[in-house]
């Protein structure tokens, strides 16, 4: 059978996969039932295996996949949760994958599912337009629109996750165009601002938009070490902040530890609810386990560093970390800073919010940048760091 053939079966079973995932992500989004989407990830997980099947791997490669599912049937055995086995293989997948192409494949279909999303609410099909409730804010009864996303965070949170891939998209293009899209994206986010009310998406869209700029204006941020160092240094505070925060759970709600308190109130109950929003008291530190247990992923809670660590286990979750630092380290071998900027941004929200950190993969468009940037071979890794990406991947800046 020829080459081009099963590399032509390989991305139709692995846009098959994503497909389902991106369909059923923005179905979940909705307000429209769940009842559950096991059978659905079923369907999607057999087109990723076969798309793996239908792709080349070195020696090495194949024992970095074999650990990754080792881990992962383990942590399924022990939790029944099989998030990690999907997650891994779906990564495994992308191996070969047009980077490029299937993000802008992931920003086409997610924008056009929220339109849909938004428009159906407005015409009363589905979903209410607004929200008028207590949001803990010390504001009392507010109006806050939700658009069909069923609450104001979400639909900022889907408005933060389009916003950081389509920055990422513009990267090559010419410098005016490029900031004057960036601060028209500015603009709509302010205006989405006032009538979501959603004071953390705003200011993460911000920092995203302003990191953006400084980076693609000065070529020193793009081929230096220092965003890439930064990156490291900044993911690994965040993930501190979160154990800490899970450590201290108990008092956040205690006016005695006035310093744990405020900082509760400014994240308007994100920590104490680690400990207090269930009777076991599951999110708090003293709570977490090697492996999970097969109730873990049953308990939500907003900061998504403190959900990875409590859902998937203590060493499932440094085992990701340790993948992150390697992924930063590919990408700094690359000069990729368009990825970096992204998964700062990524991470900074996941200390407050936990999108990215859910079942459902068509959430999270790291997976694919991680499937290429570690286990692909459409570049030549130079160890000096002073290779250009492949065109394949992504074009630098003149």
């Amino acid at each position: 059978m020829e080459r081009s053939f099963i590399t032509k079966l390989r991305n139709i079973c692995l846009y098959a996969a994503l497909t389902i995932e991106l369909l059923l992500m923005i179905y979940e989004r909705s307000v429209l039932p769940l009842s559950s989407p096991k059978l659905v990830f079923r369907v999607s997980f057999v087109f990723t295996v076969f798309a793996v099947l239908l792709t080349r791997y070195s020696v090495k490669q194949w024992i970095f996949i074999g650990i990754a599912v080792a881990v992962s049937v383990l942590g399924y055995k022990i939790t029944g949760n099989n998030d990690l086995l999907r997650f891994s293989l779906f990564v495994v997948a992308c191996k070969d994958a047009d980077l490029k192409k299937m993000l802008r494949y992931f920003f086409a279909v997610t924008l056009i599912g929220s339109l849909v999303i938004a428009g159906a609410s407005v015409l009363g099909i589905a979903g209410d337009v607004k929200l008028i409730d207590d949001f803990g804010r010390e504001a009392g009864s507010e109006v806050r629109y939700t658009f069909g996303f069923g609450h104001p965070n979400t639909l900022q949170s889907v408005i933060f996750s389009i916003t950081v891939l389509f920055i990422y998209l513009i990267r090559d293009y010419d410098k005016t165009k490029r900031n004057v899209i960036m601060t028209i994206i500015l603009v709509l986010n302010v205006l989405v601002y006032f009538v979501t009310g959603s004071r953390t998406g705003i200011m993460l869209t911000v920092f995203t938009i302003v990191l953006a700029f400084l980076v693609y204006q000065f070529d020193v941020l793009k081929e230096s070490k220092l965003l890439y160092m930064f990156g490291a240094l900044f993911i690994g505070a965040l993930v501190a902040v979160s154990v800490w925060a899970a450590s201290i759970s108990k008092f956040a709600r205690d006016e005695e530890y006035p310093f744990y308190y405020k900082l509760d109130r400014i994240l308007t109950g994100r920590i104490q609810s680690l400990y207090y929003d269930t009777k076991l008291h599951k999110g708090a530190l003293e709570t977490w386990s090697l492996f999970g247990d097969e109730f873990s992923g049953n308990s939500f809670f907003d900061m998504g560093w403190v959900r990875l660590f409590y859902w998937y286990g203590i060493i499932p979750a440094v085992l990701i970390l340790l993948v992150v630092l390697f992924l930063i380290y590919r990408l700094y071998l690359n000069r990729d800073f368009g990825v970096m900027i992204m998964l700062i941004s990524i991470s900074l929200f996941t200390l407050v919010e936990a999108s990215f950190v859910s079942s459902f993969i068509g959430r999270n468009y790291l997976l694919p940048i991680a499937g290429v940037y570690l286990l692909g071979d459409i570049w030549e890794e130079n160890r000096a760091g002073k290779n250009k990406v492949s065109d394949k991947l992504h074009t630098m800046d003149s």
